[in-house]
């Protein structure tokens, strides 16, 4: 295995992609937009890397062409992959929880193994090849961070990331399963801090409030906005779609607003939706819900800027 990019070389342009969720002709489009070319069966480019986000997997339709590409890409040098909440359960879904014998890290519900399904059928007559995936999995940082960016899958949060430190290697990645057992563990501090960086900063709503989401369960508990001052209400510090927000109680925040202004940070996983764009200077989700019809596969060229820019943005969509 190869060793993790130097994310500091400034003689590289650093393509941030986020979450590809299984669509990877949607990943070979946006390749080939940013100049990657491929010969003797290789990517290649002069004068750029990449940096995927984390979620490769689950819900599209070619769960073993994507993660067969990026594992490709990051072999030869090219490219690094953060994990994602998705490639955490991928391990999860197979890891026994060490504090209840026989049952899994990520539990085998009905609803879990609906989510994880197409990835289990593109494995479901390669054995071995199922278990390199999952291998690799296991080997992926959790952030990374140079001088001048910082990158996670969810959410940008140094007392977790201390937390965690315990189980990860000087790049942010496990030592060994027991950061997938212990991090397993509901409530104990790994698996808080793990669902931090990899599922995003929740709260509870006050007193008796709650919300029915878009599949008609009810919730007391709402993602939070981590990156954005401009926020008073629950309603307003809502992660959620915006056909679903009137749904939260429009009542004020307990908690003070997060006012991120640090390093340029850059993650996925939130399905943000609309035309990819810069909403904060400092913090630029790049997951565009390429697993819907309306959605795109988006990435960003860093080519060292303080703060994001609009025209670094290229995109492709879900078809």
């Amino acid at each position: 295995m190869r060793a993790p990019l130097d994310l500091s070389d400034r003689a590289y342009a650093l393509d941030l992609i986020g979450d590809i969720h299984g669509h990877a002709d949607a990943l070979t489009r946006l390749l080939d937009q940013l100049g990657y070319r491929k010969k003797d069966r290789r990517w290649h480019h002069p004068s750029a890397r990449i940096l995927f986000l984390g979620d490769l997997i689950d819900r599209g339709p070619a769960q073993r062409e994507t993660v067969e590409s990026a594992h490709e890409l990051c072999e030869s040098g090219l490219a690094q992959c953060l994990m994602g909440n998705h490639e955490f359960n991928a391990v999860g879904f197979v890891t026994e929880r060490d504090d209840a014998p026989g049952q899994f890290v990520r539990s085998h519900t009905d609803n879990h193994i609906r989510q994880h399904e197409a990835f289990l059928d593109a494995y479901a007559n390669d054995q071995a090849g199922y278990l390199q995936a999952l291998d690799w999995f296991k080997t992926l940082p959790l952030w990374a961070e140079a001088s001048a960016f910082r990158a996670v899958h969810a959410c940008w949060h140094a007392p977790s990331q201390a937390a965690l430190a315990p189980w990860l290697t000087g790049h942010h990645a496990p030592k060994d399963s027991t950061f997938f057992t212990d991090s397993g563990i509901p409530g104990s501090l790994a698996w808080e801090a793990r669902e931090v960086l990899l599922n995003g900063l929740e709260t509870r709503l006050p007193g008796e409030a709650s919300f029915v989401d878009y599949y008609g369960t009810r919730r007391r508990k709402i993602r939070v906005n981590w990156w954005s001052p401009a926020q008073t209400t629950y309603r307003d510090a809502a992660v959620i779609d915006d056909s679903q927000r009137d749904r939260i109680p429009d009542i004020p925040l307990q908690e003070t607003a997060p006012d991120y202004a640090e390093t340029l940070c850059f993650f996925g996983h939130y399905w943000m939706r609309g035309q990819p764009r810069v909403t904060h200077p400092r913090a630029l989700c790049l997951d565009y819900s390429v697993a819907l019809e309306d959605g795109f596969l988006c990435s960003y060229r860093f080519k060292g800027e303080t703060d994001a820019v609009n025209d670094h943005l290229t995109w492709v969509s879900h078809t």
